[in-house]
């Protein structure tokens, strides 16, 4: 019966499991567990061999997936995540594919506990708070609860320990170390010393950080100094050095000392190798390189099944190549001249607007100015030669019951007032009988009586009239939106909601019409008198929104400060 070494007992396997493999002693079975303990043998006994190590485990790996052994699987997947757990590939992050395969993988709730163990550990690195995952550790705290599993309960609760130790939550930090150590010491079996050993020296860092003596003397004397692979060797250099601590604590300067030089002569005799970057490129080169081998095999396929076509097809696609190239470019030529023609009429109707705007422009300046003039006249000229004879009138010494002088005076108070009103009404502009609600108003009206589409308007805050240029602008944007909505949107409904805020005037006209791509408003609908309501927009230092969706109608916000 084939036995796999491990000497931290991170793979260590149900009677059940032993069983099964055992009764399939095939070749590439055989295989499997050659690679395993070929890695193990390589991982615990040198410094240097680590990559070695887990070359061979990815070997295992592969045969298990041939034979899509879960239980294999999952066996190699700790193995490999055991060397990614070790200290000097912390920085690493390429156990992620592995963790995710063990994630996948995993049948059965122990399976599951190693693979939340190994998603702790792997992340956290003993120092990486933020990166600490509370689901696994949910996880494993409610599975502990039910579950007697001493080896990954003591392996787990040092994680939980050095996690609370971050926190700086040093009580929590002692219950762990204690439940850890109560679960090692249910092990009967030497496999489990190492990491007894990784947890006493561990106990006796945060006895040293809190300068407690005695503990930090208690937890050092149970170290077994006994050395069964190398980590057994870097954990013995620790302990001398927190031993050299313990003296010191104590005043013992010279004992210290040699226990210290102890530790460095350790040191110097372990080859420590940093080997994140080249496990990185080794990774990226190992996947690489196995993309390549198929891709090579695939090709050596292709090529055996259709040599005799070669020609054919080169030919083939030859004419095939010539074929589109001519068509495509006959159908740029047509697409370019196509474009140029509508840049063309583009260039000759945006210039025809904006001489549209000047001239609008210009009538509405000429007409205010003309409007300005006349009401200057009526009321400076004619409006005060009618209050002087009014005046006089009023002053003269005739019978008041006298009919036709009474009459006479009221019609000359008629007069007055309507050219002080002629003279008011031609001051505030063109808008002046009705003002800009009104005459929006009186347009949805005029619309909604031809039963063709109903044209609602909602107001808020509009409680004076603006200046009547502005007024007339606002009302020829208005109605050519609704214009747009009765030719363009095939609608039924146009709202039209007009909002002042202190400065601000917002306007909103929206159908529930065909819709249409507002981002090919500038290039395709032109004619539509977007583009020059949004010139307008622009000139009065507002904002100008189209928000349509197709088969849903349109929206037009517009924002003018005023």
């Amino acid at each position: 019966m084939l036995k796999i070494f491990d000497f931290y007992g991170d793979g260590i396997q149900s009677p059940n499991q032993h069983a099964e493999a055992s009764n399939v002693m095939d070749g590439i079975y055989q295989s499997f567990y050659g690679s395993i303990n070929m890695g193990d043998y390589l991982f615990y006994k040198f410094n240097d061999k680590n990559l070695q190590a887990l070359e061979e485990y990815r070997n295992a790996l592969v045969l298990a997936k041939t034979q899509n052994d879960s239980i294999l699987i999952c066996e190699a997947l700790k193995k490999i995540l055991t060397v990614h757990r070790t200290h000097y590939l912390y920085d690493n992050i390429t156990f992620e594919q592995y963790l995710e395969d063990y994630k996948n993988y995993a049948y059965d709730d122990y399976e599951r506990a190693f693979y939340h163990y190994f998603n702790l550990i792997l992340h956290f690195k003993n120092y990486k708070v933020d990166q600490w995952n509370s689901e696994s550790y949910e996880w494993l705290s409610k599975y502990f609860e039910n579950n007697n599993l001493p080896y990954l309960k003591g392996i787990t609760y040092t994680v939980f320990a050095s996690y609370y130790e971050e926190l700086g939550e040093f009580e929590r930090v002692w219950y762990f170390i204690r439940e850890a150590e109560n679960e090692f010491s249910k092990i009967e079996f030497a496999y489990a010393k190492s990491r007894y050993n990784q947890l006493l020296v561990f106990a006796a860092r945060i006895a040293a950080k809190e300068n407690k003596r005695e503990i930090l003397d208690s937890y050092l004397s149970k170290f077994d100094n006994t050395r069964s692979n190398k980590t057994d060797l870097q954990l013995s250099s620790l302990f001398y050095f927190y031993d050299s601590v313990k003296d010191t604590l104590y005043g013992n300067f010279k004992m210290a000392y040699r226990k210290y030089r102890q530790y460095e002569l350790i040191q110097d005799s372990l080859r420590k190798y940093r080997y994140d970057d080249l496990l990185n490129d080794l990774e990226t080169k190992y996947r690489t390189a196995e993309k390549e081998k198929k891709i090579l095999e695939e090709q050596q396929k292709v090529r055996a099944n259709r040599n005799w076509l070669i020609a054919a097809g080169i030919t083939l696609i030859l004419g095939l190549g010539i074929a589109i190239l001519l068509q495509k470019n006959t159908t740029k030529q047509r697409l370019l001249a196509e474009q140029e023609s509508q840049l063309k009429q583009q260039r000759v109707e945006n210039l025809l607007k904006e001489q549209e705007l000047v001239s609008i422009d210009a009538m509405i300046e000429g007409q205010e100015k003309e409007r300005q003039k006349v009401a200057n006249e009526l009321h400076d000229d004619l409006g005060s030669l009618m209050a002087t004879i009014k005046l006089h009138f009023d002053n003269t010494k005739v019978s008041k019951k006298d009919p036709a002088m009474q009459n006479a005076q009221k019609l000359l108070e008629e007069a007055y007032q309507k050219i002080r009103g002629m003279a008011h009404s031609k001051n505030s502009g063109v808008m002046s009988d009705q003002g800009l609600l009104p005459a929006i108003k009186k347009m949805a009206r005029t619309i909604s009586e031809t039963n063709a589409l109903n044209v609602t308007v909602e107001d808020f805050g509009l409680g004076e009239r603006l200046e009547n240029s502005l007024e007339l602008t606002i009302f020829r944007m208005v109605q050519e939106l609704v214009a747009n909505a009765i030719k363009h949107a095939d609608a039924t409904k146009v709202g039209i909601h007009l909002t002042q805020h202190e400065d601000q005037l917002n306007i909103i006209v929206e159908d529930n019409g065909m819709g249409f791509d507002s981002t090919k408003v500038s290039k395709v609908h032109n004619g539509m008198g977007l583009t020059t309501i949004e010139k307008r927009v622009e000139h009065l230092e507002g904002n100008f929104t189209i928000d349509s969706v197709l088969g849903k109608g349109t929206s037009i916000l517009i924002d003018i400060p005023v």
